[in-house]
């Protein structure tokens, strides 16, 4: 006795136009044919927890960005201040200079000399060499 397996259906073949060129698309396989659409997946870009942190990583980087931009700004009014206070102390110390310098220089000490009854020698006055 021949046991011979049942006969296999032939496949259903859809009812689509015929075409010689190959489907191209987002739903074409590599060789040209439509793929299933179990098989495709759709990509999320950014899950709602991913967004939330980066939401919250971009303002605290914004936050701080802020706060330097600030503290610079107060540092360079500081550091302006401090210069003007600077230049300040240099103007007075110069003044103070210029009166002290005129005060010992030789034209004031020769006319004090002179107002307490001291004689100028002149250019011709012997050097006085005092002996030990």
């Amino acid at each position: 006795m021949i046991v011979k397996s049942p006969p296999r259906p032939s496949p259903v073949l859809r009812n689509r136009p015929a075409s010689n060129t190959p489907k191209t698309g987002p739903l074409s396989g590599s060789n040209g044919k439509r793929s299933s659409g179990g098989s495709r997946k759709k990509k999320k870009l950014l899950s709602p927890g991913k967004l939330i942190l980066w939401s919250v990583a971009l303002g605290l980087a914004g936050t701080l960005y802020l706060t330097h931009v600030f503290q610079t700004q107060n540092t360079l009014q500081e550091v302006q201040q401090l210069r003007m206070e600077h230049e300040r102390a240099q103007r007075i110390h110069t003044e103070a200079r210029r009166n002290y310098e005129q005060m010992t220089g030789p034209a004031e000490i020769y006319s004090r000399a002179q107002s307490l009854g001291m004689i100028s020698g002149g250019a011709t006055d012997p050097v006085i060499v005092i002996d030990n």
